[in-house]
C-alpha cells in the first residue's frame, strides 16, 4: 500500500512494487496522471451522469431521452482512500459523490498486464421504490495532453483507421467499436511515441453494456470518450458496478506492447474454445438463399426458389471446392426475423426436403450450418408500425437518391445505411405482413421475454425484440435448437444478430440495470455450446457479432470488422497520402491485418468474405456484387487476399460467377498446401518496396508460401524481401513456383532478401518456397 497526498497536491496511489502509479485529482478522486517509473503520463478523467427525462422512439429504431439532467461535477467525500489487498491484486476506492448520486472509483493494481483496472459503483442518495431515480448513461472522457502531441501515434487495431496513424491527424469524432459490438474486434486503444519508446494503453473492457467508445484530436489535446450505456430505475438501496476500463503504461515500442497483448487475455479470463472442431479451421462456406429477395425498384433475386432447386445444385457446389453450406431463412417470409422456430417449412423450406438436402450434402461430404434468429419475432403489428414510421420518417422523400455503395454497410446509422435500411422495410413490407399473424402469440403467451421501454409497450429494431438474458427465454431457444439438430441433422448454427437490439430494457423485471439486456446473450452462448455439443461433438457455433467477447463460448465469427476495407483501399488515389485515416493501399491494408490479428485472443478464428448476403442486401441493383463495384480483375485480387490469408472462407450464392476458375484454385490451394491448410500467417516476415503491393507469409514446418497481391490499377515493378530467418528459411538453396499463374515452372531464388517482381494491375502472385532440388 502507498498513497501520498499534501495539502494541495495530488493523491498519489501506487502498486507495492512501484512499478505503476495514479494521479488523483485531491478534490474529485479522479484520474489526472499516470506513472510510470520517473515519467508522468497528462491523462485526467472526467465524468458526466445522465438522469431522469423521459423516453420517445427514435428514427428509425430505438430509443431517445429528453429532457435528462446532466451532472459533472463530482467531489470527493472520503478522508482517505480504502486500500484492499485479494491476493496479488490491490484496489485503492476513493468515495464521490455528485449531486445527488454516490460513486466508489476502485483503482485495482496487478502485476500481470494490463496492470492497472478502473471500475466504479454507482448509487442515489435518496430514492424509494415509490419515487425510483432514474440513470440514463455514465460518461467517461479520458483527456491525454503531453508536451507535443505531434509526435505520438494512434492506434486502435481492427477499427476503421490505418495502423501508425498521427494522434494530432484524427481531427474528427471516430467511432471504435467495442468488444461486445457486431463490427468489434479487440476495442483496445494505444497511444505511443517512438522517441521516448512510451506506449499507453486504454482498454474498455467491459461485458455487460455494449457502449459506444470514440477518439479524436483537439488542438493539444487526445480525447477517449466511453459512452457506457449504464442505464437503470434504482432506490437508495440499489447499486450498480460497472467493470472496467484496462489501462497500463510502458516503457517499450509498440510493436514489441502489440505483439504482447495476445497473452493479456490470460490476466482478462477470457479463451477461445479449446474444442473447436478442426473441420471449421479451413471450411469454405457456400451461403444459399431459398425462395426470392425482393429489392428497390423491381429487382428480385431467387437463385433457388425452392428446396429442390438447391439439392440439384451441390454437385456444382462442390466441383467449385465448397465443403460447407450455410442456409438462410426462407425468403421474402420470414427472412431475418423469426416466425416460430418449430415451424420448419416456414421458417426454412419443406422439412421433408430439408432433411433429404442434408442427407445429401453429407453423402457429398457437405456440411450443413443453419443461419437462426435471435433478435426477435415479426407480425403484422410490428411490421405496419416500422414501415409507416419510415413513410413519415426524414428518409421518406430519399428513398430514390443514389446513394454511396461504400456507405450503405456503416452500420453506425450513416444516412446512406439508413436509406438503405428503410427501402429494405418497405421492399418486405407486403411480404412480412402477408406470412404473420396479426399478432405474435409469443407476445402473450410469454410477455416477460420481451424487451420494453418505460410505458411497458414491447419494443424492438423492427421486430418485437426479445430480451435474450432472459433465463426462461434462454431455455426455449437452447431446446429449440437442439430439436433443429435431431431433427435435420445439422452441423452447426450461424447465430444472426444477438445484440441487434442494442436498447435498455425497461420493463418492470429489468430495469434496475435495463442496459444489460443485450450483452446478456453471452450467458446463453455458455449454456448452449455443451448442450449441443453433447448431441454432436464436431458441431459449430458461428455468430455475426466480430467483438472479442463472442469469441469464448462460440468457435468462429463473422467479418464485419473487415467489410470497409475493401472500398478504402480500391477507391483510394495511389500516391495522395491524405485522403481518409482508413487503410489506402496494399502495404496497410497488410499492416492492418498484422495488427488486427495480433491483439485477438489465442485461438481466435474469422469467416472471410468478399460476398455475403449483407454486403448483397444493400446496393442497389447493378451494384449488388463487388464485381459489379470494382470490375472483375479487382474482384480476383479481393479473392485470393480474403481466402489465402489464414481462416474458413465463405462467398453469398452468385457471387462466384465470372470467377469460378479461381475459386477452383483457390479451394485447391487450401487443401493441398500445409501451409495454406493449417499453417500460420505472417505480416512481418516480408517487405515489399511499393506500397500497392499486399503481402504475407504463409508457414506450417518446412513449407513456406508468400501471397502477392496488386491491389491497384497500375502495372509495378518492385522488389520483395523476406527474412532469412523466418522459420522454413534458415537453409537454402531455395526455388520457387508461382501456384497462381505457373504451377509447373519453378526456378531459384537468387537471394531471399530480393526478390525481383512484376505486377500487371491487380495481378496476384503466390510464391510457392520449398528447397531447391536440382
Amino acid at each position: 500500500m502507498s498513497i501520498q497526498q499534501g495539502t494541495d497536491t495530488a493523491l498519489v496511489l501506487y502498486d507495492r512494487y512501484h512499478q505503476l502509479g495514479l494521479q488523483l485529482d485531491p478534490q474529485t478522486g479522479l484520474i489526472q496522471g499516470l506513472l510510470q517509473g520517473e515519467k508522468t503520463l497528462p491523462l485526467r478523467l472526467s465524468v458526466e451522469i445522465s438522469t431522469e427525462g423521459y423516453e420517445t422512439r427514435g428514427f428509425p429504431f430505438g430509443l431517445t431521452y429528453q429532457d435528462t439532467h446532466q451532472i459533472t461535477a463530482v467531489r470527493r467525500t472520503d478522508a482517505t482512500p480504502l486500500y484492499r489487498l485479494d491476493g496479488d491484486q490491490e484496489t485503492y476506492t476513493v468515495v464521490t459523490e455528485a449531486e445527488n448520486w454516490q460513486l466508489h472509483w476502485h483503482y485495482t493494481f496487478r502485476p500481470r498486464h494490463p496492470r492497472l483496472e478502473l471500475s466504479f459503483e454507482i448509487r442515489p442518495l435518496q430514492a424509494t421504490e415509490a419515487e425510483p431515480a432514474t440513470l440514463r448513461d455514465v460518461r467517461l472522457s479520458l483527456t491525454f495532453q503531453p508536451d507535443d502531441l505531434k509526435s505520438w501515434h494512434f492506434e486502435a487495431p481492427g477499427n476503421k483507421i490505418r495502423p501508425g496513424i498521427a494522434a494530432a491527424a484524427l481531427e474528427k469524432a471516430t467511432r471504435i467499436s467495442s468488444i461486445g459490438s457486431v463490427d468489434g474486434a479487440a476495442g483496445l486503444i494505444a497511444l505511443h511515441q517512438a522517441k521516448e519508446q512510451q506506449v499507453m494503453v486504454v482498454w474498455p473492457f467491459c461485458r455487460s453494456e455494449i457502449g459506444a467508445v470514440s477518439a479524436q484530436a483537439q488542438g493539444d489535446t487526445f480525447q477517449i470518450t466511453l459512452n457506457t450505456t449504464l442505464a437503470g430505475r434504482l432506490t437508495a438501496s440499489d447499486t450498480l458496478i460497472y467493470r472496467a476500463i484496462e489501462l497500463d503504461a510502458l516503457n517499450s515500442s509498440w510493436e514489441e506492447t502489440r505483439d504482447h497483448i495476445a497473452s493479456w487475455y490470460t490476466t482478462l479470463n477470457l479463451n477461445t474454445p479449446n474444442d473447436r472442431p478442426a473441420w471449421i479451421n479451413t471450411a469454405s462456406v457456400f451461403e444459399v438463399q431459398i425462395g426470392y429477395a425482393p429489392f428497390w425498384g423491381g429487382y428480385r433475386y431467387a437463385p433457388y426458389p425452392t428446396v429442390q432447386d438447391l439439392a440439384a445444385d451441390l454437385e456444382r457446389i462442390k466441383g467449385l471446392g465448397f465443403n460447407a453450406i450455410e442456409i438462410m431463412p426462407r425468403q421474402p417470409y420470414p427472412s431475418y426475423n423469426v416466425h416460430d422456430y418449430a415451424d420448419i417449412t416456414t421458417s426454412y423450406g419443406d422439412e421433408e426436403q430439408m432433411r433429404a438436402l442434408v442427407q445429401k450434402c453429407h453423402q457429398l461430404g457437405i456440411r450443413v450450418l443453419l443461419d437462426i434468429l435471435m433478435h426477435g419475432v415479426i407480425d403484422q403489428e410490428g411490421i405496419t408500425q416500422v414501415a409507416d414510421t419510415v413513410r413519415s420518417g426524414p428518409y421518406a422523400d430519399r428513398l430514390d437518391d443514389n446513394i454511396p455503395i461504400e456507405e450503405t454497410l456503416h452500420l453506425e446509422g450513416s444516412d446512406a445505411y439508413l436509406i438503405a435500411w428503410s427501402r429494405h422495410i418497405l421492399d418486405f413490407e407486403p411480404h412480412w405482413r402477408g406470412g404473420s399473424l396479426p399478432r405474435h402469440p409469443l407476445a402473450d403467451e410469454h410477455p416477460e421475454w420481451f424487451m420494453r421501454d418505460s410505458a411497458q409497450n414491447i419494443i424492438g429494431m423492427y421486430t418485437k425484440a426479445f430480451n435474450v438474458a432472459n433465463l426462461a427465454w434462454q431455455q426455449y431457444f437452447c431446446e429449440a435448437t437442439e430439436t433443429l439438430v435431431r431433427k435435420l441433422d445439422i452441423d452447426g448454427f450461424r447465430f444472426d444478430a444477438p445484440t441487434y437490439n442494442d436498447l435498455p430494457d425497461w420493463s418492470t423485471a429489468t430495469q434496475k440495470r435495463a442496459s444489460y439486456s443485450p450483452l446478456g446473450v453471452l450467458s446463453l452462448f455458455e449454456q448452449l455450446r455443451p448442450r449441443l455439443k453433447a448431441l454432436k461433438d464436431d458441431i459449430v457455433l458461428y455468430t455475426e457479432p466480430s467483438g472479442v467477447l463472442f469469441r469464448q463460448a462460440l468457435d468462429v465469427t463473422y467479418n464485419y470488422d473487415e467489410h470497409w476495407l475493401v472500398n478504402a483501399v480500391l477507391r483510394s488515389v495511389p500516391g495522395q497520402t491524405d485522403q481518409h485515416t482508413g487503410a489506402r493501399n496494399g502495404r496497410e491494408l497488410a499492416a492492418w491485418f498484422r495488427d488486427r490479428n495480433a491483439v485477438l485472443p489465442p485461438g481466435s478464428l474469422i469467416t472471410h468474405h468478399i460476398d455475403s448476403h449483407d454486403t448483397f442486401w444493400w446496393p442497389g441493383a447493378g451494384k449488388k456484387w463487388r464485381r459489379e463495384q470494382f470490375g472483375i480483375e479487382a474482384t480476383r485480387a479481393l479473392l485470393a487476399i480474403f481466402s489465402l490469408s489464414g481462416g474458413a472462407y465463405m462467398t453469398f450464392i452468385g457471387g462466384e460467377e465470372q470467377l469460378e476458375e479461381q475459386i477452383r484454385l483457390v479451394h485447391r490451394l487450401r487443401t493441398e498446401l500445409p501451409e495454406m491448410r493449417e499453417g500460420s500467417v505472417c505480416y512481418t516476415a516480408v517487405n515489399v518496396d511499393h506500397e500497392a503491393i499486399y503481402a504475407v507469409v504463409r508457414h506450417q514446418g518446412e513449407h513456406n508460401s508468400l501471397l502477392l497481391v496488386n491491389v491497384s490499377n497500375q502495372s509495378i515493378q518492385t522488389n520483395a524481401h523476406l527474412d532469412p530467418h523466418q522459420p522454413g528459411l534458415e537453409h537454402g538453396p531455395y526455388a520457387y513456383h508461382d501456384a497462381w499463374h505457373s504451377p509447373s515452372q519453378s526456378q531459384p531464388i537468387q537471394d531471399l532478401h530480393n526478390i525481383p517482381l512484376t505486377f500487371e494491375p491487380y495481378q496476384v502472385h503466390l510464391l510457392v518456397i520449398r528447397k531447391d532440388q536440382q
